[in-house]
């Protein structure tokens, strides 16, 4: 773990298992995935390490001299239902190198896919597929996983150019993103569908800005439907050409999860953001904080609606539900004390809320 100021940045935490498979011992890679409060073993591996990609930034670049491995479909097929048998683990993540093609590595993870399927898998399978892949694949992909991603790493063509990603960032990636999503929407639609769709972004490799970032991250959510974005913060790798670039500061990562979260769930526009003259976002303060701040917020406690509850710091979802089901059994809030019986975190909440028309103090709790 790494601890930068009062929070606690936990590193990914991973375990391997040795398995025994026909012909040797294999290492198998677990992932303890966090979801919904609670730990989620995943076998997360690559279909092939190998790459014949250049990115400047990634450790299986194809210059780099490294440790490559390829998996067999049906080996990974077996293993992975062995270790699901043993309960080791509750699904599968996988992912790819661009070797041998985007088609050929998507083949491959679907027969993976469709091998545990027919073998009885029923828990979580999470396939990323490669940038440029067909559309028949894509819709096959959909029809066997519970969520498909396709990895949009950097924001805009000249993003791409910089880091020697050799593609077509609308036709590879955007195109592909939009047919993924289009393909899972037809599927719900038939209740033929239980995919979302995922993406990811490395920040601070190239000098993309927040606001480039937040960009996507909105299109994603609400043009997309995407279920999740994630963000990885920029670590140099040796034998590469950033191996002398600094590591990008955590806090960033952390300031585009809470703000990409906004946008997800609260109803929040790339616009709403306050950036700094760079178009960053602050690393000292929480985004919504600055939100309410800037803008002045003050919402009456009794009479708001959920979309203007949810905006004040302190008070989340859940916790505007609750407000709001106390409202309907026809309680009033009169002083902070009851605000925080329901789980509002008064100290965030007091300056921007008033109860009866009188704005809040700190005083008034206790």
């Amino acid at each position: 773990m790494v601890r930068r100021g009062n929070r606690l940045f936990k590193r990914k935490k991973w375990r391997f298992l040795t398995v025994a498979s026909k012909h040797d011992k294999l290492r198998v890679p677990i992932f303890e995935s966090a979801g919904r409060g609670c730990k989620i073993p995943l076998l997360k591996t690559l279909m092939s390490s190998y790459c014949t990609n250049d990115c400047k930034f990634c450790s299986f670049r194809a210059e780099r001299k490294a440790h490559r491995e390829r998996w067999n479909p049906v080996q990974l097929a077996n293993v992975t239902f062995k270790v699901w048998k043993m309960r080791q683990i509750s699904g599968l993540f996988l992912s790819s190198s661009v070797d041998r093609g985007p088609n050929k590595m998507v083949e491959e993870q679907i027969e993976v896919a469709s091998l545990l399927r027919k073998r009885g898998f029923t828990d979580y399978i999470h396939l990323r597929l490669m940038p440029g892949t067909d559309y028949d694949l894509i819709k096959q992909s959909v029809q066997l996983a519970d969520r498909v991603g396709i990895n949009i790493e950097f924001p805009s063509a000249e993003h791409y150019n910089d880091m020697k990603i050799f593609l077509d960032f609308k036709q590879d990636i955007i195109k592909r993103v939009r047919l993924l999503a289009r393909e899972i929407k037809k599927a719900q639609e038939h209740d033929k569908c239980k995919a979302g769709l995922d993406s990811q972004m490395v920040v601070g490799a190239s000098n993309e800005t927040d606001k480039e970032v937040l960009d996507i991250a909105e299109w994603l959510y609400n043009k997309m439907s995407a279920r999740r974005v994630y963000f990885s913060a920029f670590e140099p790798v040796d034998r590469t050409p950033l191996e002398n670039k600094p590591a990008e500061n955590r806090w960033r990562e952390y300031r585009l999860y809470q703000s990409s979260f906004l946008i997800q769930k609260y109803g929040f526009m790339r616009k709403d953001f306050v950036l700094d003259n760079k178009d960053m976002l602050s690393l000292k303060y929480d985004p919504k904080h600055i939100f309410a701040s800037k803008n002045e917020i003050s919402v009456s406690i009794n009479t708001a609606p959920f979309e203007e509850l949810v905006k004040v710091p302190g008070i989340g979802i859940e916790t505007a539900n609750r407000i709001l089901e106390s409202r309907a059994l026809g309680a009033r809030f009169k002083n902070m004390k009851e605000l925080k019986n329901v789980g509002v975190i008064v100290k965030r909440a007091a300056p921007f809320v008033e109860i009866d028309s009188r704005q809040t103090r700190l005083s008034q709790f206790g």
